[in-house]
């Protein structure tokens, strides 16, 4: 009896092990190994996230913080990254933290880093003021991407700009920067990190290479919808060795 006994629950044990690991397994094809060939992160190095800063009274930006917020999340849950600083453009240091895994969020206008690191990529789109905003425009055409509010609007539309890319100042660490024309957009640039968009992402580009993203999103009564690309394209960069 204590044989038979024995040999149940050893195999009782064996497959409890073997439908653990095919769980993990499944787990990681399915949604932690997408976001990691995403992100490409250099596990060796910290990793960074800047955002903006209001001018006027030097605070945090609060579309800045939420999209941080959700870039935390994203990196602990899928891939099991929990040391992540946060720190505001006005009080970033170039000497502590330019060589990081940096992720860039807020543009041009509350966001002097974005200026810093933009400067040193070839990106096919930048932040333009037209009229009086700030639009999104594509550098060999003209054609441009920008926000629609008002009172009498029902539905709100708004466009960001995602650049993957290396670290111009350490090519082995990664460069992410996200910015949205108005915060709707702002807020919605962290969702091409969730495993579904990851994985259409990595079947659509070759995620190793520099490339960049317009997306846009809709505010409806409320309701924000998922972000669309409605423009992208990739761009040599200039690693060094």
């Amino acid at each position: 009896m204590s044989l038979d006994l024995a040999i149940n629950l050893a195999a009782s044990f064996v497959a409890f092990l073997i439908g653990w690991l095919a769980r993990n397994l499944l787990t990681y094809y399915r949604d932690s190994r997408p976001v990691a060939r995403l992100w490409r992160i250099d596990r060796q190095t910290p990793v960074t996230a800047v955002v903006g800063s209001a001018r006027e009274r030097r605070m945090l930006w609060e579309a800045d913080a939420l999209a941080a917020m959700n870039v935390r999340l994203s990196l602990a849950r899928e891939l099991k990254i929990h040391s992540i600083g946060t720190v505001r453009s006005s009080a970033f240091s170039m000497a502590g933290h330019a060589e990081d895994n940096v992720v860039v969020i807020g543009g041009p206008a509350m966001n002097e880093v974005w200026k810093t690191y933009v400067s040193r990529l070839d990106v096919p789109y930048e932040f333009q003021i037209v009229g009086d905003r700030y639009r999104i425009v594509t550098r060999e055409t003209g054609a441009s991407f920008g926000e629609l509010r008002g009172a009498d609007v029902e539905v709100e539309q708004d466009h960001a700009l995602v650049i993957f890319a290396w670290n111009p100042f350490e090519p082995r660490s990664r460069l992410i920067m996200m910015a949205g024309c108005g915060y709707l957009a702002t807020l919605a640039a962290p969702a091409v990190f969730s495993p579904d968009s990851a994985r259409r992402l990595g079947r659509r580009f070759d995620t190793a290479k520099p490339f960049a993203l317009v997306l846009s999103v809709e505010d409806i009564n409320g309701y924000m919808s998922k972000p669309k690309i409605v423009a992208w394209q990739q761009f040599a960069q200039q690693t060094g060795s």
